[in-house]
């Protein structure tokens, strides 16, 4: 069995709707990352006060968004809890319906991790990147409010799933994240902190804005290393689905490219990204 849980308070508190989508999707992405399939999900259902019109669309949307995701993926919601009245002398919490999923892996021998593994191995990044900021990490950090919340196509999910997960029941991925808080930046940086170094340009990705291709936390998205020699096999696979080639593991640094002048955004070695990876909690909590 996999197991993992996921939601997004600041989709939520933007669209709850768009939101609860959003969490299912993680939940799926987290599962498939490592090789497993989605079996079922639970939920527990953190609301404000329903008796007030605002909370009780809050919860009315997100529920509706939660329902199509089950339907479309056929995922049963085996169990559930309901918590309301989460409020305070400053107002609700955030819609936060906190959803658990549950997969199921044929072979665990066959399973992946997160960390970068062997150098000259190629990095991919599926999915789709989108201008999508809305509740982002990068946003928060820019003090910008508003923006598009991450939007869920349940086809182009499903797809996408299934060919990660051949990929990976074939032996051709070495490792496997999937692209969330904080968009590919963050993404590439976890992997590059557990394992090895990376180089990557972000060229391909099309014409955005290079800190939309870093920080956008659109859905449906995972970066994959694969294999030496095993390229050509994995782009077979995902035939019909976007696949773009970033880069290889390499070395102890992370480095990023993009533009026509390659112009460098991120160069830094993996003991640095470690040190601001742990230290984060100790800061917040002084």
């Amino acid at each position: 069995l996999a197991v993992t849980s996921d939601v997004n308070p600041y989709f939520m508190s933007i669209d709850p709707y768009l939101g609860a989508r959003a969490a299912v999707d993680e939940i799926c992405r987290n599962l498939a990352a490592v090789g497993a399939r989605p079996d079922s999900i639970g939920d527990c259902l953190n609301f404000g006060n329903p008796e007030k019109p605002e909370r009780m669309g809050e919860l009315h949307d997100a529920t509706r968004g939660l329902a199509e995701m089950a339907r479309g993926l056929h995922l049963p919601f085996v169990s559930g809890n309901v918590s309301l009245y989460n409020e305070g002398t400053e107002g609700a919490i955030p819609p936060t319906p906190t959803i658990m999923g549950i997969g199921i892996v044929n072979d665990i021998r066959k399973c992946v991790t997160s960390d970068f593994k062997e150098e000259g191995n190629s990095i991919y990044l599926i999915g789709e990147t989108k201008k999508e900021m809305g509740g982002s990490e990068y946003y928060r950090a820019m003090e910008l409010a508003g923006g598009r919340v991450p939007r869920t196509d349940i086809d182009a999910l499903t797809k996408s799933m299934n060919a990660l997960i051949k990929s990976i029941e074939s032996g051709i991925v070495s490792s496997c994240h999937d692209v969330s808080s904080g968009g590919l930046a963050v993404c590439l940086a976890e992997m590059a902190i557990g394992g090895k170094g990376a180089e990557v340009c972000l060229y391909a990705m099309g014409d955005m804005r290079s800190d939309f291709k870093l920080f956008s936390e659109s859905n449906t998205r995972w970066v994959a290393e694969v294999k030496k020699e095993k390229e050509k096999e994995f782009e077979e696979i995902f035939d019909g689905i976007k696949l773009t080639k970033l880069g290889e593991v390499k070395g102890d640094r992370l480095v990023v490219y993009d533009g026509d002048e390659m112009k460098k955004y991120i160069d830094l070695p993996i003991s640095t990204l470690y040190e601001k990876w742990g230290s984060t909690l100790q800061k917040i909590m002084g």
